[in-house]
């Protein structure tokens, strides 16, 4: 598997990542047209592109659907976005506010500087946005997490 850097799309791709990542299994060409507010024709463009990076798989009548790369990656997209919302709305943002202006910078922050402001931040659980998945390279287990593994639980 290839390592994630955090700069591997577009911002615009990295949106339609998110939004499939967030529907399920299988999402409509057109239900992805109407959501991002373009031509059907320009989401198709869209979603070979990013196929042909390996995140999507496209189904022809279907839709498209996220490979195991583009899960990985989708994840690690939802949490970079959450972490820097949580960073704007410790400086005084609504949640709102901190989720809007997140989408205008997130692009910038590479994997390295979102483990690095997790880190720091003490691993947090929860933004304004949603959960916080946890990179099991960057936050250790949680006492949950550990308690489970000692029960035998996952």
């Amino acid at each position: 598997m290839q390592e994630i850097t955090g700069h591997e799309l577009s911002s615009k791709k990295a949106e339609y990542l998110k939004y499939i990542y967030m529907q399920g299994d299988v999402v409509r060409t057109t239900e992805i047209a109407a959501h991002f507010s373009v031509a059907p024709s320009t989401a198709t463009k869209t979603l070979a592109d990013i196929a042909k990076a390996g995140y999507i798989e496209q189904l022809p009548y279907h839709g498209a659907r996220l490979t195991a790369r583009g899960i990985d990656y989708a994840r690690f997209l939802i949490r970079r976005h959450r972490i820097v919302a949580l960073v704007l709305s410790r400086y005084g943002l609504k949640p709102d506010e901190a989720c809007t202006e997140a989408k205008k910078i997130e692009q910038c922050i590479s994997k390295d500087l979102t483990d690095r402001i997790c880190t720091s931040l003490g691993h947090p659980m929860m933004s304004g946005c949603g959960e916080i998945e946890h990179d099991c390279f960057c936050c250790p287990r949680t006492s949950r997490e550990e308690d489970n593994l000692e029960s035998g639980q996952t």
